[in-house]
């Protein structure tokens, strides 16, 4: 795997990255012009307020907030026990203004920061996170993740492109490297024998693959581009070339692939099951 910008490769990075996207939806909300809020983003259900109200929300969850007794069950879009326990923080906030909202987001900005760069021990602490019992540490990287996610969600929806090379893009986009040996191996249920290269253009640019073997009867996704000679061996390799928005958009499950700009060399029938199998959010 090749990334650059790099991802945060540390605690203090990863911090600061934190700290940048966080400080990017803010001054994205500071900036809006009248009706803005009300716009549709990509999250279906939800406006630009909701994107905003969301954040702040997650982030009062994450400080320790009990889950509000709201009724969320006439939302279509709500449709798992997770999404239905994020849909009743963001109910619980529906009727603040956008002032009202971005102000809570910079206090629970600042009451973080405040732990995040206190030290180290905080993130041994254990938590509940999203898929489980977890560490603090661990649930600020999916929270970098989501963060960042939405704040492309609102620069979409304002059409105000940004952010696509910035520490927390670069942490999204190791999510999805990470994810890319399962997603062949498992999710897509490429067969053994193919490999599937995927490539960024920019603005973070980088390349991540994976080869599909058959261990004990089962198939296998192992990485690709470690260093070692054996990397693509005998297998067939189909890559997959894109742009940090559009595979970003496809990891986040904002966009279907038919409608994604993707240049295919080699077996069409992977690349269709592969782009189909690139959504690594619940």
């Amino acid at each position: 795997m090749t990334l650059h910008p790099p991802a945060p490769s540390d605690l203090g990075e990863l911090v600061d990255a934190y700290a940048h996207t966080v400080r990017a939806v803010i001054d994205l909300g500071r900036t809006t012009r009248p009706g803005d809020e009300s716009l549709p983003t990509d999250c279906p259900g939800w406006s630009v307020l909701d994107q905003f109200a969301h954040i702040a929300s997650a982030e009062a969850m994450v400080a320790g907030e009990p889950q509000p007794d709201v009724d969320v069950s006439g939302h279509a879009h709500v449709r798992h026990a997770f999404g239905e326990r994020i849909e009743r923080y963001l109910e619980s906030r529906r009727g603040r203004s956008l002032e009202e909202v971005l102000d809570e987001l910079e206090e629970r900005r600042d009451e973080r920061l405040a732990l995040y760069r206190s030290g180290t021990a905080w993130a041994q602490t254990p938590v509940a996170g999203p898929f489980g019992p977890t560490t603090l540490g661990a649930l600020l990287g999916i929270r970098v993740f989501d963060i960042w996610m939405h704040e492309q969600d609102i620069r979409e929806a304002l059409g105000r492109p940004g952010g696509l090379d910035s520490g927390a893009a670069a942490h999204a986009v190791a999510q999805l490297f990470a994810a890319l040996p399962r997603i062949v191996a498992k999710t897509a249920a490429i067969e053994p024998g193919n490999a599937v290269v995927l490539d960024l253009t920019g603005p973070t640019t980088g390349r991540a693959g994976a080869r599909v073997e058959e261990h004990d009867g089962r198939a296998v996704g192992v990485p690709l581009f470690t260093g070692g000679a054996e990397d693509h061996g005998d297998a067939v390799a189909t890559s997959l070339t894109m742009s940090t928005q559009v595979a970003t958009r496809l990891a986040g499950g904002r966009r279907r692939p038919q409608d994604a700009h993707v240049v295919v060399h080699g077996d069409d029938t992977v690349a269709r099951r592969v782009l189909a199998a690139l959504t690594i959010t619940p």
